[in-house]
C-alpha cells in the first residue's frame, strides 16, 4: 500500500514531523511505500474557485508544487497529515493545502477519489490539556473524511509529552503506522 504524507510543520525536527515520521517509519517496516510532501518547502497556492475541478471532473490546474500530489493521491491506501498548532488552530499552511481538496468532489458533491483511504493526523500543541483543541483538529480531519477517508487515529502532542526515541507517543505512532 502507498502511504502519503503532508507534515506542515515549518521545524521538520518539531513534534508535529518527528511523530509524523514515525508513523511512516512504521508504515514503511510494514512493507508500505511512503511518499512524504512537506507543505513548508513547497509553492501551495489556495483554491481559486475557478471550477475547472467541478466542469471538467478533473484534479485542480492550478499550476503549484500540489500537481504531483494529486496523482499520489489517488494511488494511496493512506493519508498522514501532521501539523502544529498555532493560534489555537491548525497552522496556516496546512488549512490552505486542506481547502485545496475541493476538487475532489465533482459538481453534484460526490467524491472523486476511492473511498477507505486510511487517514491519520498528527498535532503538536503548547497547551498541556491534549484534548483542549481536539474540535479544531476533528474539523480539520473532518474535511478529509467528508472525502470518504476513514480516520484511524488523531495523535496529540503536548509540550508536557516527550517525543523522544522511545517514549511512549513515539512508541504509539509507530504502531500506528505498523498496523496501516
Amino acid at each position: 500500500m502507498k502511504v502519503v504524507a503532508m507534515l506542515g510543520s515549518p521545524h521538520t525536527e518539531g513534534p508535529s514531523s518527528t511523530l509524523a515520521r514515525e508513523v511512516l517509519r512504521g508504515a514503511q517496516d510494514a512493507g508500505h511505500e511512503v511518499v512524504v510532501y512537506e507543505v513548508n518547502e513547497m509553492n501551495v497556492r489556495g483554491c481559486q474557485g475557478c471550477r475547472y475541478c467541478k466542469d471538467n471532473n478533473a484534479d485542480c490546474i492550478v499550476e503549484d508544487d500540489l500537481q504531483p500530489y494529486w496523482e499520489q493521491l489517488h494511488s494511496a491506501g493512506a493519508l498522514v497529515v501532521s501539523a502544529p498548532n498555532y493560534a489555537a488552530q491548525v497552522c496556516g499552511p496546512m488549512i490552505t493545502y486542506m481547502n485545496r481538496h475541493y476538487c475532489l468532489l465533482d459538481a453534484d458533491w460526490n467524491v472523486r477519489i476511492h473511498p477507505g483511504i486510511k487517514l491519520v493526523g498528527v498535532f503538536s500543541q503548547g497547551r498541556p490539556d491534549a484534548e483542549a483543541y481536539l474540535p479544531q483538529y476533528n474539523w480539520f480531519l473532518g474535511d478529509f473524511q467528508n472525502r470518504d477517508m476513514v480516520l484511524v487515529d488523531t495523535i496529540v502532542h503536548t509540550r508536557e509529552l516527550s517525543y523522544a526515541p522511545g517514549s511512549p507517543l513515539m512508541e504509539r505512532a509507530y504502531q500506528v503506522g505498523r498496523n496501516l
